[in-house]
Formats: C-alpha cells, structure tokens, sequence
C-alpha cells in the first residue's frame, strides 16, 4: 500500500505541471486571439479618410518626383515624347512610357498604392468600392501634370466616388478624396538642377545644361531686370549658362517654351500648359501669376562656348546668319532651320544677340 500511495503522488506531481501548462497555453492563444481583435477592432474604430488620404499623398509626392527623373533620363538617351503631360501622368500611374513598363517606377506606382489599400482595408475587415485596379484607374482617378511656374512643374491628383464598407455593412465614407469637387492632392517639383532635355536632345546628347536660375530668376516690374550697361549683369546671362522665366508676348507673337514643351521638343501644346499653370497657380493660393516660360542664352563664340561650336558641326549643323541667342530659337534655327529670329548684339559681346521682345523682358529696354 506505501508503493501505491508514493506511486499516486508521484504521478500527481509530474501531471500538476502539464496541467499548469496547459492552462497557461490556453490563456496565452486566448490572449493573442483577443488582442487581436481587439487591434482589428481598435484600427477600425480609428479608421478614418484622412489615413487614406495622406498615404496617397505620400505616394504622389514620390511617384511624381521618381517620374520627372525617368522621363528626364528617357528623352536625354531617346527622344522627345508627344506629351510631356500625358506620359508623367502615365508613369506615375502605370509605371510606363510610350506603352512600356519602366523598372525605374518600381512599386511607387499609384496602381501600387491602390491594390495595397484594398489589402490592408480586407485585413481589417473592410472593403472599398471600386475594388478593381482597372475600374479604378479609369472610372475614379484623376490625374493631371503642368507646368507650375518657369522652374517648378505640378501634379494635382483626386480619387472620385469611393465607398468604404465595414464588416457589419456600414458605409464609413462615401465620396472623393479629397472631399468636394473644387479639392485637389497637389505636389510639386523643383526642376532646379536637373538637365535640359531639349538642349541635350536637340544636340544629340553632345551638349548640355543643367537648370539653375540667373541671378533675378523672373526678370520683370515686379523683381526688377538686368542692367544692359552693368558688363557684370551681361556676364552672368553669357557666361554662368543659367535660366530665367519669361512670360508670353502674345501681342507680338512671341512665345517662350514651359519646361513640358522642352520635352516634346516643340510648343504645340502651349496654350493648354499656359491655362493649366494659371490653374494651378490660382488653386495654390498664389498672390500674382508668374511666368512659366524658361529660357537660357547661347552664345557661339569660339572664345566663350567652343563646345557649343563643335557640337553643332558634329550633327551638321552651323550657326545661322541671323539669330537670337533664346535657346529655343537658336537651336530651332540653327538645327531645324525653322523658327529663325533676327537678333541684334548685346555689348561687350557681338556674338550675345537678342530679339526686341527677349532684350525687353530682360533688360527693360
């Protein structure tokens, strides 16, 4: 009976621990398991439209700038595109240029963005109408690209009559992102240090310059303009390579290319990127229109851009007789032979040559 008895107890005391066990594993599943319903319970209960919308502003400020870079690259090794507006649209949509897939977009796409919204919104017991990509992309996206001023180039972006349901069939938000019809998601990028693309395509890749703004960057009444006897002001145009924002002459049918049209290699579109900046510039609270036409200054003179003159006898081309030395024309004339402007010389230097409306916007004479 003494064996019996020890044998019970020592069979007691093995089997108190795995019970022990096993009531802690049960409490521990039922602490995971009500934790995180609790979390699901917790994300939806603090679900709110402004989570969406600043994520989405996030992808677009990143998209946007990831396809200026790429569309950058494409027309400095390619060639100019139809629609500067369109394909920057595309990319940051789709991820692709005339048609095809760039791997420079990775998963920064607002496609991504979409199919990763649905996901989480599932995961939390959630769902979104539209839920198909394609729907959404063509039914209740809206994109659109300009140019915003001389040196910055704008996106604004809405998404348009979504539904989000919770799990019991409540609607927790209907409308647009953001909400009413005059509300935009903007983002804006500086073109300030990156190439020329027409400059760079225009010479076939022999050439280049990179955006950086003269000293006054808006010559005019408002900032004031360069002084035509000051030989430092003329240096600075001639010499530093640099870029000013010029505003249309209309009257005089004189016409300077935005940033977009520099990509398209011609100013087709320009009315529509023109009434699109002032748009822009009206919806971001500026107090007064600035121009969005972007020029830089070609000199070909031997002692001053021997690499502009080499450049241009390398793809066959020669300087014009009579030319202005605004970038646009100059190359126009000098490669195209169209476009083709008489300029008159610009002390100390006979080979700075500038168009009477161009030395007006400048110098103010």
């Amino acid at each position: 009976m003494r064996r019996g008895y020890l044998l019970n107890v020592t069979v007691l005391l093995l089997i108190i621990p795995l019970l022990l066990l096993a009531a802690t594993y049960q409490e521990a599943s039922s602490y995971i398991i009500t934790s995180q319903s609790q979390r699901t319970l917790v994300e939806r209960q603090y679900f709110g439209i402004n989570n969406i919308q600043d994520d989405l502003q996030n992808i677009v400020e990143l998209s946007f700038k990831r396809a200026y870079l790429t569309l950058t690259e494409y027309v400095i090794n390619n060639n100019f595109v139809n629609n500067a507006s369109r394909e920057l649209e595309s990319l940051m949509v789709e991820g692709t240029l005339n048609g095809v897939s760039q791997s420079s977009m990775g998963d920064i796409t607002i496609r991504d963005w979409f199919i990763n919204t649905v996901s989480y919104l599932n995961s939390i017991g959630m769902d979104i109408e539209p839920s198909d990509p394609e729907e959404f992309i063509n039914r209740h996206l809206e994109v659109t690209v300009g140019p915003l001023d001389s040196f910055h180039v704008a996106v604004r972006v809405k998404i348009k009559n979504i539904t989000i349901i919770d799990g019991s069939g409540v609607v927790r938000y209907s409308g647009d992102i953001p909400a009413g019809n005059d509300k935009y998601i903007y983002s804006v990028v500086s073109i300030v240090g990156f190439e020329d693309p027409f400059i760079v395509r225009e010479l076939n890749g022999l050439y280049t310059r990179v955006i950086t703004p003269c000293k006054i960057p808006f010559p005019g009444e408002t900032y004031g303009y360069y002084n035509i006897s000051n030989q430092g002001d003329v240096d600075g145009l001639v010499l530093d390579w640099c870029y000013v924002g010029l505003p249309d002459n209309s009257s005089a049918g004189m016409y300077y290319p935005t940033i977009l049209e520099r990509f398209e290699g011609s100013m087709n579109q320009h009315e529509y990127y023109t009434i699109l900046a002032e748009e822009f510039q009206r919806d971001l609270g500026f107090t007064q229109t600035l121009p969005v036409g972007l020029e830089t200054f070609m000199v070909p003179d031997p002692s001053i851009d021997p690499t502009l003159l080499g450049a241009l006898t390398s793809i066959g081309a020669s300087v014009p007789s009579s030319y202005t030395s605004a970038s646009y024309y100059f190359l126009k004339c000098a490669v195209e032979g169209t476009n083709c402007i008489i300029g008159d010389p610009v002390p100390p230097y006979p080979s700075f040559k500038l168009d009477t409306i161009t030395k007006k916007l400048i110098f103010g004479q």
